[in-house]
């Protein structure tokens, strides 16, 4: 990612985008071709290094697409991309129920992924601040972005704590069976992207600051229903508003980061984005260490006090 901001700077997100789309495609089955711990690992390398290109670029054409539509579209963008997680999900377990190995997936996957992929990229938008930009190898954040990084990791990290413990809360400190968890964890990853479809709208209609604000109290408040007792239904419930909240919240912060004026729309958001993937490594960790040394419910708690730093100080962030 932050290889890749100075390249979209210069470049071009279009061309970027083209190029990290068709490799990360095409190295998706490198992974049977691997005979060793060795080889596998250098297939995820190429895997990760195409896919990180793919996201920064993604995200900086959508900058691009919000400039010329003149109206927020960031939150629906990354609905789809909730969307179209939970459709590889549902489309893997298809593919095993039907007696399918990965072999059979991934193939499936590259062959009905890259033909509506490469005709999709025929209508991107040439950025208008791909010319002239040279000199930089990595996207390193400028002073500006730091607050914005330092909110995208929470965030970041707020999802990743929800995407690897939710289910796991729900069977091991309430109780429920395996089915109930996985619905608990579907109904957090279905409210996200309803609120992300949803949230464009509501940005239009306010600033990105109440809306980063505003999303961070539902959140929180989410957290507090899902932990407070040992109602499955209340959890639920919590599960559902911490889906809402944290919906909007990292589209609003690339958004931001994206239109700094010191810095390149593909940089400033492969710096942000860097911070926040950071999260996801960090804090789903973070969380098991702290179930061990006290429960589960407490490190999830912990988690959530990180969003009141953004409700608190979430009015520093402006844009330019």
């Amino acid at each position: 990612m932050l290889f890749g901001g100075p390249r979209i700077d210069r470049f071009g997100s279009r061309l970027v985008l083209l190029i990290s789309t068709l490799g990360f495609s095409f190295s998706l089955p490198l992974v049977l071709l691997a005979q060793s711990l060795p080889q596998l690992l250098a297939a995820v390398v190429v895997i990760g290094f195409a896919n990180g290109l793919m996201d920064v670029s993604m995200n900086a054409q959508g900058i691009t697409v919000e400039r010329r539509r003149d109206r927020p579209i960031m939150s629906s963008l990354h609905a789809f991309f909730s969307i179209g997680g939970m459709t590889g999900a549902a489309a893997a377990a298809l593919s095993y129920g039907l007696g399918g190995g990965i072999e059979h997936y991934l193939l499936t996957v590259c062959v009905l992924v890259i033909p509506p992929a490469v005709l999709a990229l025929h209508g991107l938008f040439p950025d208008a601040q791909a010319a002239g930009l040279k000199g930089r190898i990595l996207a390193l954040p400028p002073r500006s972005l730091w607050l914005i990084a330092a909110f995208t990791c929470i965030a970041f990290v707020c999802e990743g704590a929800m995407f690897d413990w939710g289910a796991v809360y729900l069977r091991d400190a309430l109780g429920s069976d395996a089915s109930t968890a996985a619905l608990g964890f579907g109904t957090f990853s279905a409210a996200m992207a309803a609120g992300r479809l949803l949230g464009d709208r509501v940005v239009a209609r306010t600033s990105r600051v109440t809306i980063l604000r505003g999303s961070a109290v539902i959140a929180c408040l989410g957290y507090v229903l899902a932990l407070a007792g040992e109602s499955i239904v209340l959890t639920f419930f919590g599960y559902a508003l911490i889906g809402l909240g944290v919906a909007n919240i990292v589209p609003v912060l690339f958004s931001l980061a994206g239109t700094r004026k010191e810095i390149g729309h593909g940089s400033g958001i492969a710096a942000v984005a860097t911070a926040g993937y950071s999260g996801s490594l960090l804090g789903p960790a973070w969380v098991g260490f702290l179930a061990d040394l006290f429960s589960l419910r407490w490190a999830l708690a912990v988690t959530a006090v990180f969003l009141v730093l953004l409700v608190c100080f979430g009015r520093l962030v402006r844009k330019d």
